[in-house]
């Protein structure tokens, strides 16, 4: 349509856009919601000194080293992303917390119908992978995900696209997550776009 200014990643969004296969353009904020649910139990865990008052979206120390030493119930969560239950363990903190302040949960994205196809269509596997890098430094980490993600929700699986636009390039911080994927075999690639 003449006179619309599309950004970037909208373009391919639309241009690869299926109904079957449905896209969305916040990965971060998926990925990160799926985290701070799967986290909320330990997150919040009562540690002295954690928390200021109880409208914190974060503990104190979320950043510090000790953060995950301080925490020995995250490897009850990483243990659970080994069963059929985590699924359950995310959704059911998704339902009992809904609108609660979490660093990690934008409640007005994360719908219970994202929640369930992304839960359908990403591996836990995948999930493991990336939520070990995220616990590794979260500070530096949540950011530098792929622009878009795609659900192929009848084959049960997905994929992460980064967008660049001419004269764009990647990123540091998006070239390290590209190459984690690449090495977990989770499927995220690079879209390069030029105008004609």
């Amino acid at each position: 349509e003449q006179g619309v200014v599309l950004r970037v990643e909208e373009a391919v969004r639309l241009s690869l856009y299926s109904e079957t296969a449905p896209f969305l353009n916040a990965t971060t904020a998926l990925l990160g919601g799926l985290f701070g649910l799967w986290l909320w139990p330990e997150m919040f865990r009562g540690i002295e000194g954690a928390f200021a008052n109880p409208f914190q979206a974060a503990p104190l120390d979320l950043y510090q080293e000790n953060f995950i030493a301080n925490r020995p119930g995250i490897n009850e969560l990483r243990a659970l992303l080994g069963t059929d239950q985590y699924q359950a363990h995310i959704i059911h903190h998704w339902e009992t917390k809904s609108g609660i302040a979490n660093h990690f949960v934008n409640w007005s994205f994360l719908s219970k119908d994202l929640l369930e196809l992304a839960l359908q269509c990403i591996p836990a596997t995948h999930l493991t992978v990336i939520f070990e890098r995220l616990l590794f430094d979260i500070k530096n980490n949540r950011s530098g995900f792929p622009d878009l993600i795609q659900f192929f929700p009848e084959q049960k699986s997905y994929r992460m696209i980064e967008v660049k636009g001419p004269g764009d390039r990647i990123q540091d911080n998006q070239a390290r997550w590209l190459d984690y994927f690449s090495r977990h075999d989770i499927p995220a690639e690079v879209c390069y776009v030029r105008w004609s």
